[in-house]
């Protein structure tokens, strides 16, 4: 792994209306998606994938930067700004009270979310690893305390398997891991 993604921190964290604001826009999801699945791209590369002008894809990709989601990495050639995940992994927690707003926010995102896994997914039925992995679900009934401890050691976990991967290096298989804990509401 290079020297700076290994620099990076473990999880970025966006909460609340401002952040979920931030995530208004379908192009600044897309590439989202796709710079915190470890690519970098350029303004004219991330706007060939949100269907957008460099131009116009060059002022979401800044809007990402100030916000710190996204860092503008080293160009080989010193001429076209590269754009790279500002951590490992990303979260998007709703906060406390959504307004009708950050819910659709908040949807639409989890949407573009679904369908990097429905990618995933199909890939691995495809073409798996040794059909190795698994998907599931389960509902279960926790105190919010107990909601809080559980993502809490989740997250734990998944750093113990960050740090764990770090050392196998180039030796291991690359896995894509999603998870979510929502409350269940009828």
């Amino acid at each position: 792994m290079a020297r700076q993604e290994a620099d990076l921190p473990k999880v970025l964290v966006l909460e609340g209306p401002q952040a979920l604001r931030l995530l208004a826009h379908e192009a600044r999801q897309r590439v989202i998606a796709e710079i915190y699945e470890g690519r970098e791209l350029t303004a004219t590369e991330a706007a060939q994938v949100c269907g957008l002008t460099p131009s116009a894809m060059s002022y979401h990709l800044r809007m990402l930067e100030k916000a710190g989601v996204v860092l503008a990495a080293e160009a080989a050639d010193g001429r076209e700004r590269r754009y790279r995940r500002a951590a490992r992994s990303f979260q998007v927690r709703q906060g406390s009270r959504g307004s009708g707003a950050s819910r659709v926010q908040l949807r639409t995102t989890v949407g573009i979310w679904l369908d990097t896994l429905t990618r995933a997914v199909e890939r691995w039925v495809t073409d798996g690893a040794g059909r190795q992995g698994a998907v599931s679900t389960e509902v279960l009934r926790l105190t919010p305390e107990q909601s809080t401890e559980l993502v809490s050691r989740m997250n734990a976990l998944l750093e113990e398997y960050d740090e764990i991967s770090d050392a196998n290096g180039d030796e291991g298989l690359e896995w894509e891991t999603y998870w979510a804990h929502v409350p269940r509401v009828r």
